[in-house]
């Protein structure tokens, strides 16, 4: 890739399911993908969200309603530890080890930790990052690496999900 792809746009436009999407096109071509995602965790409600190494399948908690300490995002608290244990490893892998770095998402909750964020930019300068950012996100770190040379931001949105798809399909492979 000559540049990074960073998706974004409004919650529920699809951003992690065209994500996945595009993971499992390039696993189809024999790409090899590390990094991180962070599925919802729900019962009848949402009650936080996973952090899973894509590349070397573990799996920890990034945020949830019961975590006792850490940072407080809306009604969630940021699990610190395995946001470094599991998601601050999985991108170091990633950077070593694969064709392409999935970074699902850079968020609010993700920010807390310096060394996330160190990462994030150590992975960005290899150009094998496709990921998603917040849409609405105000950071600094956000605002400097929505606006590197870089980096190609793509607004995703319902009606034009499909086309992105195809776009990037062909961008990629």
């Amino acid at each position: 890739m000559e540049k990074n792809i960073l998706i974004t746009g409004k919650p529920r436009t699809g951003k992690s399911t065209l994500i996945s999407r595009l993971i499992k096109l390039l696993e189809s071509k024999g790409k090899k993908i590390g990094g991180l995602s962070t599925p919802e965790i729900k019962e009848k409600s949402r009650l936080g969200f996973k952090i899973i190494d894509i590349g070397l399948k573990k799996e920890g908690i990034l945020a949830h309603l019961n975590q006792k300490s850490g940072p407080r995002v809306s009604k969630y608290r940021v699990n610190m530890n395995d946001l470094k244990e599991i998601g601050v490893n999985a991108i170091k892998y990633a950077i070593a080890n694969c064709d392409f770095i999935i970074i699902d998402e850079i968020g609010k909750m993700e920010l807390f930790s310096k060394d996330f964020c160190d990462e994030i930019l150590n992975a960005l300068d290899t150009k094998k990052v496709l990921g998603t950012i917040g849409f609405k996100l105000s950071h600094p770190l956000a605002n400097q690496i929505k606006s590197r040379e870089d980096v190609e931001l793509i607004k995703l949105t319902i009606e034009n999900r499909d086309n992105i798809l195809k776009y990037l399909e062909n961008k990629l492979t």
